[in-house]
């Protein structure tokens, strides 16, 4: 295709941008409605929900009181950023979403009477977790999802594209995306009623991550270019037990290892947590992922573990195949070995601003999972709150759009929002003084990892900014327009960690003063 070539163009009433559980509970729900078409960087394996280890959380018994006690855990989870009016929504939609599961037939987990199994995992009071394939719940849950939607006369599926810009019409409502091949070749204009973000976040932007490559939060970058409000970027999770193996990506350990029993020890064998923190194990994530930081800084030396021998080896294969086997080749046997851990970014409770129905504040733009900011996960989400939210979110945003299609007019994108875009650089050379990606990952994870400093922040944006406005950056190939939505979206980061709150996972320590010692006369020290 040569530069001045029209892109092909696709006509459909709902464009879906993300192929994970909540950009397909949302198809499933808008396909009464009329024709989706869902773009994806890959198949249904290259995003995060495929890998998501943890549950399902969910209202067990669906009363009032187990909201009323899911509600309040979530929002101590959340260091006091939860909005309570929306975590109940979320969690009052928990029922319909679990039901409309169950009648897709995904295979959740059962004892022998055919009652749920439910679990426990850390910063929750009770057993309210549900899993699928022991822990495999995200893969499963998007299988089925997926195998409900394709096939389907109104649904097409559009891979492997990247959104490169979001269409507006002339009265800057969105009506579309422009869309790039992987080979920067293809060009494709998807015109929609309506433009559904289900993309997921950016954790992939750090150095450490337990998310798969493609999640650089590049079309988040291109929602704020287009005018849309992101907030609480600074809102990182990190994850605390991720194995850590020299010269070998980073694997998540699921939570529900602790909420089972595990144990996070050192190299002596002594349990460390409830130096830290009362609940030791599980105690909430943020706390847990700083407690191994603070540990490692007070003891250099120090070599952390997550310990689950004293469970049976038959137990482990059973409940948790997916991470015992992976240890197996790794040549950890969990049955007897702890395993070597530090943390890793894992989900963004920021992102792109909705409310409780998807909106965003771009008529036609909607959001919907980790891409969108629904504050319901203030600054540290609830462990198996994520897939909740995408099923609630993916029911509720429909509802909007359907109540809102009437006043729709289809009017054509402004002349020229179609247009693909001249190259930029045209050599290595021209390209040079820019921050490569994987110089980014590590410039984030130095500069605004779990702990972070004034005088790091300030550094950290000074890089970004530098290599944002030095030299001539094209974003016509899909390298090129990766690593400019993620420098923009690193440069908004920096910004909010310079204003944000300091609590929670976006935790500070003052430049110049002593850091927080470990509260060593805590209950279960020395257990």
């Amino acid at each position: 295709m040569s530069p001045t070539s029209e892109p092909r163009r696709i006509d459909t009433d709902f464009l879906i941008i993300g192929g994970g559980i909540a950009g397909y509970q949302t198809a499933i729900n808008l396909l009464p409605l009329g024709s989706v078409t869902l773009a994806s960087r890959g198949s249904i394996a290259s995003g995060s929900s495929y890998y998501a280890q943890g549950g399902l959380a969910l209202p067990w018994g669906f009363n009032h009181e187990a909201v009323e006690s899911h509600v309040s855990d979530t929002l101590r989870a959340g260091a006091g950023f939860c909005d309570a009016a929306n975590v109940k929504v979320l969690v009052e939609g928990a029922e319909e979403a679990f039901a409309t599961l169950v009648s897709l037939g995904v295979p959740f987990d059962r004892d022998s009477g055919g009652d749920l199994l439910l679990t426990r995992e850390a910063a929750h009071s009770r057993p309210r977790i549900i899993h699928a394939g022991g822990d495999k719940t995200g893969s499963l849950i998007v299988k089925t999802l997926a195998q409900n939607v394709h096939g389907h006369e109104r649904f097409s599926f559009l891979t492997p594209f990247r959104l490169h810009r979001l269409l507006k019409d002339e009265d800057s409502r969105v009506v579309g995306g422009l869309f790039m091949g992987e080979e920067g070749e293809d060009w494709i204009s998807v015109r929609a009623g309506a433009t559904i973000l289900a993309t997921g976040g950016f954790s992939a932007l750090f150095a450490r991550t337990t998310n798969p490559p493609s999640q650089v939060g590049d079309a988040t970058a291109v929602a704020s270019q287009a005018g849309a409000r992101l907030e609480r970027l600074a809102f990182t999770q990190f994850h605390p037990t991720v194995l850590d193996i020299p010269g070998q990506t980073p694997f998540l350990l699921t939570e529900a290892l602790r909420g089972e029993g595990g144990h996070i020890v050192d190299q002596t064998g002594r349990r460390i947590l409830y130096r830290y923190h009362p609940d030791g194990e599980l105690a909430p994530r943020d706390v847990v992922s700083r407690s191994l930081w603070l540990e490692t800084r007070e003891r250099p030396d120090a070599k952390i573990f997550l310990s689950v021998a004293h469970l049976s080896g038959e137990y482990l294969r059973t409940r948790f195949p997916q991470v015992y086997y992976h240890c197996l080749d790794a040549g950890i046997d969990l049955a007897r070995d702890p395993a070597p851990i530090r943390p890793a970014a894992h989900f963004q409770m920021g992102g792109v601003r909705t409310d409780m129905d998807g909106r965003t504040d771009l008529p036609g733009l909607y959001a919907v999972g980790e891409v969108a900011s629904t504050r319901v996960h203030g600054a540290n989400r609830l462990a198996s709150n994520s897939l909740l939210e995408a099923l609630v979110m993916g029911h509720r945003v429909v509802r909007a759009i359907a109540g809102e299609r009437e006043g729709w007019s289809r009017k054509p994108p402004l002349r020229g929002e179609e247009d693909r875009p001249d190259r930029g650089w045209t050599s290595e050379e021209e390209a040079s003084g820019h921050l490569t990606l994987e110089d980014l990952k590590t410039l984030l994870w130095e500069k605004a990892g779990i702990v972070r400093t004034s005088s790091l922040v300030a550094s950290g944006k000074a890089q970004v900014a530098a290599a944002l406005e030095g030299g001539k950056m094209g974003k016509s190939l899909p390298k090129e327009a990766l690593l400019h939505n993620a420098l923009t979206l690193a440069r908004l980061l920096f910004e909010d960690l310079e204003t944000a709150p300091r609590v929670g996972s976006n935790y500070f320590l003052e430049d110049g003063t002593p850091e927080p010692k470990p509260m060593n006369s805590a209950p279960g020290s020395g257990s």
